[in-house]
């Protein structure tokens, strides 16, 4: 039999677990948080560029568990109940730390230099965190490598560089063919060369051309490229059109994005215009001088002095404002012409309406350049005609010439008879 006291005890033992409940918890070592990829937007920063480092973050510990069991003890019996639970990684913070300032985290708006409280992540669990940043002004080409800083709550820290190359190379626009001069009547083309030197592609490449308006013409004014390789180069092709003739100055721009960073690089050039004309009216024969009412005609050469041939080549006399029924034909159609043809092409002024004294008129050639099918017009050849009245006084001095001729002639006839009738009286 159980002594009194043993029954006691064992009661006041019984009663003591009723009252209790104990709880032990196992737990294994934290959770071990890894980077295990990472990418740098864009991939090669100029200085003073804004960038992103694209980190993905990793819980790495799949096995990591806590255990809690929990015992009850009645009268009758006793009973334990075991929990088991996974074990989360608690990330505190993460920001980024250099050692030099030429690489940093990207203040804006309320200056943040760090992400908090980013949250939990499970076993095998992973999240992407973008850290902005910036290349100092200053910064000097090369590879920096700046830290991400993971604060882990439950765990180890991560520390984890991030190379990130700076270089200050650029797209660049080069000439290819650019004409040192052009003639004020013809139209060409200009090669230009679009090259990226960086080791990493730009974006939204366009190439712009700038110049006097009224000065030069090009078609078009923009060309879009849009993305370029590394070390790629592109042609690019504009039509060049003088409208003045002189020296003239032109700039040509590239503007891209590496990144989401704008830029821009220019290039100045220069070209001459000449003011003379490669397809030319050369004058062959024109009367210094006509009586009123004579017809005047003025013989003309047309040459194509250009390298190329043209089209629709006319010669139009300029109307001075008395019509221009007086001169004929009113155009002379010549049409195309190749490099170095010479053509002849005649008119005929009419003098009746032409007013006494020097006249001025003006022929002027039209072509069109057979490339862009543009119309050049040469400006006007004038041609000085002198118109003469005729002289009032000519038939009367004529009629009085045929008045006076037999009054002469019966003068002449009564000296020699008068003569040789005095040479018979001496004979006899």
């Amino acid at each position: 039999m159980i002594s009194a006291k043993k029954t006691i005890a064992m009661v006041f033992a019984v009663a003591s677990l009723l009252l209790l409940a104990t709880a032990a918890v196992s737990a294994a070592d934290g959770p071990a948080v890894m980077i295990t990829d990472y990418k740098v937007e864009p991939e090669v920063l100029m200085p003073g560029d804004t960038g992103t480092i694209i980190v993905t973050i990793k819980n790495m510990d799949t096995q990591s568990s806590e255990t809690e069991t929990t015992t009850t003890t009645t009268t009758c019996y006793t009973s334990s109940t075991t929990t088991t639970s996974t074990v989360n990684a608690e990330i505190e913070s993460i920001r980024l730390s250099s050692r030099s300032r030429d690489i940093g985290w990207l203040q804006e708006g309320f200056q943040r230099s760090e992400y908090f409280n980013v949250g939990a992540l499970g076993p095998g669990e992973s999240i992407t965190i973008a850290i902005p940043i910036k290349a100092a002004a200053y910064t000097s080409e090369g590879t920096y490598f700046p830290e991400v800083c993971i604060e882990v709550d439950n765990g180890d820290n991560v520390r984890f560089p991030i190379p990130v190359k700076v270089e200050s190379s650029s797209v660049e626009i080069l000439e290819k063919d650019v004409p040192s001069e052009i003639s004020l009547s013809e139209s060409k083309e200009i090669a230009m060369v679009v090259a990226n030197s960086r080791p990493n592609s730009v974006s939204g490449v366009k190439v712009l051309v700038k110049a006097k308006t009224e000065e030069l013409e090009f078609t078009p004014e923009c060309i879009f490229i849009g993305n370029l390789a590394p070390y790629e180069k592109r042609d690019v092709n504009f039509s060049l059109t003088p409208l003045s003739p002189g020296n003239k100055d032109i700039q040509f721009e590239v503007e891209y994005k590496n990144g989401v960073n704008s830029h821009r690089n220019a290039l100045k050039s220069a070209i001459f215009v000449r003011s003379n004309a490669d397809v030319r009216l050369i004058l062959v024969d024109a009367p210094k001088s006509v009586l009123k009412g004579e017809v005047a005609k003025v013989d003309f050469d047309v040459a194509n002095g250009m390298p190329k041939d043209v089209k629709a080549v006319s010669v139009v006399p300029v109307s001075n404002g008395e019509g221009r029924e007086r001169i004929l034909p009113l155009e002379y159609f010549i049409g195309d012409m190749e490099a170095g043809d010479v053509f002849s092409a005649s008119f005929d002024v009419d003098t009746r309406e032409l007013s006494a004294g020097e006249n001025r008129i003006a022929f002027k050639l039209a072509f069109r350049d057979i490339d862009t099918d543009r119309i050049y017009e040469t400006a006007g050849y004038e041609v000085r005609i002198e118109v003469k009245e005729p002289q009032k006084d000519a038939l009367p001095a004529m009629s009085m010439s045929f008045v006076a001729l037999p009054v002469i002639l019966l003068s002449v006839v009564a000296v020699v008879w008068v003569r040789v009738k005095h040479r018979r009286k001496m004979v006899a």
